[in-house]
């Protein structure tokens, strides 16, 4: 038996519905997965299926995060669209911003208990602030296959069940602020290095709808966000920047 065959079947075998892993996950998700290999794949994180000879890179949960980062940003805008009529876009960027920041997904996913179900490599066992982070990203990953299993009106009601109602109060997060940019600042100050954003769309660009900012410290460019204004581009890059450099209290 070849690598690839014996590492698929341990790892099949794993999310049969005969295991304490499926029952486990079932319990988490509320329901049964019609496409169980959507949810293998959600939780394989790149670490372990780069380590497996003959597993491609896409046979990890990247592309179940890009899709299911799409996918809770439209669930939580739209909520957040119907429970505050009479709010501003500034306000509501703001406020979706907030509710999927890497921090507070990271904080969901290990309160769900997402973490017991990642399969990655032994060498990042011990890297707790990493092991939060996979489970944030598998989180994204697990909205992705959510959606392509079920689709959207299903995955809508799963992110208000399981994720809205039990660990995002809007009300208490609207009157939380936090200011990545001002965080940056001071640490540059603190460290003595060169903080700049940079515009990164093209002069010849004359109808702007979205700006793309860079945040570079001492000429590196640490991160890239767009948003519609200048403001909001600038404090979703300063959160990703943030993040990479561990300025974020522990949640």
């Amino acid at each position: 038996m070849t690598v690839l065959h014996s590492f698929t079947r341990i790892y099949y075998l794993y999310f049969s519905k005969k295991s304490k892993s499926y029952k486990k996950l079932v319990t988490v998700l509320g329901y049964c997965p019609r496409n169980i290999r959507l949810y293998q794949q959600a939780f394989l994180h790149n670490s372990h299926s780069e380590k497996i000879p003959g597993i491609q890179e896409s046979a990890n949960n990247e592309r179940l995060e890009y899709l299911g980062d799409a996918v809770i940003d439209l669930i939580i805008a739209e909520l957040l669209f119907k429970k505050f009529p009479f709010k501003g876009e500034g306000f509501l960027t703001e406020m979706r911003s907030k509710s999927v920041s890497r921090q507070m997904l990271s904080t969901i996913a290990f309160n769900m208990g997402l973490q017991d179900h990642l399969v990655f490599s032994k060498s990042i066992r011990k890297n707790h602030s990493a092991v939060r982070g996979m489970a944030g990203n598998a989180l994204e990953a697990l909205i992705g296959a959510i959606y392509l299993d079920r689709g959207y009106a299903f995955t809508k009601r799963f992110v208000k069940q399981k994720i809205v109602t039990p660990y995002l109060d809007f009300d208490e997060l609207k009157d939380i602020t936090v200011n990545f940019k001002s965080l940056l600042n001071q640490y540059a100050q603190k460290e003595k290095k060169k903080l700049e954003f940079k515009v990164l769309n093209p002069e010849s660009e004359k109808k702007i709808t979205t700006y793309s900012i860079a945040v570079c410290i001492d000429g590196i460019e640490i991160s890239t966000a767009r948003g519609k204004s200048k403001k909001v581009a600038q404090q979703i890059a300063s959160e990703k920047a943030c993040e990479l450099l561990k300025l974020l209290p522990a949640a």
